[in-house]
């Protein structure tokens, strides 16, 4: 039985699953590495006409990542990631925009608050 692993020992809550809070960072980090992708296309930094599916895998590796992070609260007592739920919706719709309009960047910046939620939150006790 491994320390602070037990229940009410010394009076101290369980400790809380490492999985959850690991998800929370990795689809938060997939997010902002997908944003700064997309970032830098849209200035043209980065020259994307062989390399397009480095976004679209990006998006694939964030849409995933986040999408079973929002399942951890079901299969531990962590809910932090129930922040990334609203984060969904954009991600559902990112896709469906024209990335050559101000709706491409707006849809993907409105999950960041979700992200933002989720990491600040898988800090705190019960969180």
């Amino acid at each position: 039985m491994g320390h602070g692993r037990t229940a009410g020992r010394h009076g101290s809550a369980p400790a809380r699953p490492p999985a959850a809070r690991r998800l929370v960072t990795a689809a938060s980090a997939a997010y902002v590495a997908n944003c700064l992708w997309g970032t830098a296309v849209a200035v043209r930094v980065i020259r994307t006409k062989k390399l397009r599916v480095v976004h679209h895998g990006l998006f694939v590796v964030t849409a995933t990542l986040t999408g079973v992070a929002a399942t951890t609260p079901v299969w531990t007592r962590d809910r932090s990631a129930l922040f990334l739920l609203p984060a969904l919706v954009p991600l559902a719709l990112a896709p469906r925009t024209n990335p050559r309009t101000g709706a491409h960047w707006k849809t993907a910046v409105a999950a960041a608050p979700s992200y933002l939620g989720a990491l600040l939150a898988r800090g705190r006790p019960g969180g």
